[in-house]
């Protein structure tokens, strides 16, 4: 009798352990994702830092049109190199089927800069544009389009 109490005992205790073993194994795989993440935030916030401070960068803000006043985007375009480089994390999700899409203003006409994808990395340059008086962003059909859709109009700004 004494000897099934003792195996019924080590039994639930194994049970236990193992339940607890599992339930801290879980914690740790969501505290190392966590963690992660995290990691990704401060890496991208790094980046923006070290291309604010190179001196051939400058800064176009796209401030949110009308219907869209809490949109906004930052253009990072490279004097020197030429290179756009897009961080558009502050606009709302794209719709299924549907994509930003950055313009360059040239000579007064809108020139094709880019298509950006949510979470694209802001590191990696959309085009190159020689010379541009403002840039806007539109929200276009997957893949873009060769013209812009001005009722789409999210974002636009000056280059100073």
């Amino acid at each position: 009798m004494a000897a099934s109490v003792l195996l019924l005992l080590s039994i639930a205790g194994n049970v236990y352990y193992n339940w607890d073993i599992t339930r801290q194994e879980q914690e740790l795989s969501s505290l190392t994702a966590e963690q992660e993440a995290q990691r990704l935030k401060l890496a991208s916030a790094e980046n923006r830092i070290a291309m604010l401070a190179q001196p051939t960068m400058k800064v176009v803000r796209l401030k949110g049109s009308e219907g869209h006043s809490a949109a906004h985007a930052l253009v990072f375009w490279d004097e020197q190199s030429r290179q756009v480089y897009l961080d558009a994390a502050a606009l709302p999700q794209a719709p299924e089927g549907k994509q930003y899409q950055l313009w360059a203003m040239v000579d007064g006409k809108p020139v094709d800069a880019g298509l950006y994808t949510e979470g694209q990395d802001i590191n990696q340059a959309l085009s190159r544009i020689p010379q541009a008086e403002a840039f806007a962003i539109t929200l276009e059909n997957a893949g873009g389009s060769p013209v812009p859709t001005l009722s789409q109009l999210y974002v636009i700004g000056t280059v100073s």
